[in-house]
């Protein structure tokens, strides 16, 4: 017999079978392992380069653009002895068709018992910056940000369309807002920039809703956000945390993308020390909190050891659309277009560091 004739026609047919399973299933871990590794690189966060240092003057004013969907956010929460709270953004925005346009928008809770909301929109040329003087002023000095951030930074806000919304603020102190490096995380290939100006300061003024007037003191809380895209692209959730004591609290914003990744950055400030903490998770009823649903209650797990968890029940006291803030189809798809239609959660939740003032955006 010559080598070779033993093997059958059938034996043949069998070891061909085994050999194309063989690839078929080397073929699926394949598969498997290269869907893995694009799920790290689409769901990947890094975080800034550089030391942790304190945020300055240069912090303060609008950094470089770089994606014509390019948006940045100068966002305030005040929380008042007398129970109100409000809250201010200042916005540099794309909007699709129209280019980049300046939005305003306030809101205010619990102000005798009733809570309101006031928006405007302006071309870029109403927005100016003057850096020798620490300033930035928009429509002719309607709404000014004004001094470094810090102890004496001054907010107004002035809109008298439809009725007058109100709101003249100093901060009378100020615990120093910090910076991790050049405050800039890449989050899916995008860039997100994160400055927490102020993680806790008093605050004195005036507060007015119509022809009715008040003076407020209170606490406050100041950061400054700048991204490549729009926020409800960046984060499925964006949480911002604030504190009425100025002894032991954390502050800051830490966002959450669809995949669950956390991505921002935290003060930690304890007998009188300040740090940046960054959260490794974030849980809800103890296991990976999903952020296609709004939580019940959050844990942040966060990257020192030596910070205990942050966990806080997160039922609303008040839920709100931004778009409330805008009279109008126009406006609103304005602003819907440029931003998405976020809605705000917030609320006020014992921890175990004390009461924790919290503001919960998404979807």
């Amino acid at each position: 017999m010559a080598s070779g004739e033993w093997i059958t026609p059938a034996t043949k047919s069998a070891f061909a079978f085994t050999i194309f399973v063989s690839m078929t299933k080397l073929l699926k871990t394949a598969f498997v392992f290269l869907l893995c590794l694009a799920s790290l690189s689409i769901s990947a966060v890094n975080n800034p380069t550089g030391e942790a240092r304190r945020a300055n003057a240069a912090d303060f004013f609008r950094h470089p653009q770089q994606s014509n969907k390019y948006n940045e956010m100068w966002s305030y929460v005040f929380v008042f002895d007398n129970g109100t709270r409000a809250y201010v953004n200042y916005t540099w925005m794309y909007v699709p068709t129209q280019g980049f346009r300046i939005g305003t928008d306030f809101s205010v809770w619990n102000f005798k018992g009733k809570s309101y909301s006031v928006g405007r929109q302006y071309s870029t040329d109403r927005f100016v910056e003057n850096k020798s003087a620490n300033r930035i002023n928009i429509n002719n000095n309607d709404y000014i940000m004004e001094n470094t951030p810090g102890a004496g930074h001054r907010l107004v806000f002035s809109a008298n369309k439809s009725g007058e919304r109100f709101l003249d603020l100093t901060f009378t102190s100020a615990v120093s807002g910090m910076v991790p490096g050049n405050g800039e995380f890449t989050v899916n290939g995008e860039k997100f920039g994160l400055v927490v100006h102020i993680p806790h300061g008093r605050v004195r003024g005036r507060l007015g809703v119509g022809k009715d007037t008040i003076e407020v003191q209170g606490y406050g809380y100041m950061d400054q956000v700048w991204q490549t895209e729009k926020p409800t692209e960046m984060a499925a959730r964006m949480v911002t945390l604030s504190m009425p004591s100025s002894k032991t609290f954390i502050a800051g914003r830490i966002g959450i993308t669809r995949s669950g990744l956390p991505f921002g950055y935290a003060i930690h400030h304890a007998e009188g020390t300040s740090k940046i903490v960054f959260a490794n998770s974030v849980l809800e009823d103890g296991n990976n909190y999903n952020p296609r649903r709004s939580p019940k209650n959050l844990t942040f797990v966060w990257n020192d050891e030596n910070v205990p968890p942050l966990k806080f029940d997160a039922t609303p006291q008040e839920i709100f659309s931004i778009l409330a803030n805008f009279e109008g189809f126009l406006e609103r798809n304005v602003v819907k277009l440029a931003l998405g239609d976020l809605r705000y959660r917030r609320g006020r939740s014992a921890t175990e560091l004390g009461r924790l003032d919290w503001v919960i955006a998404g979807f």
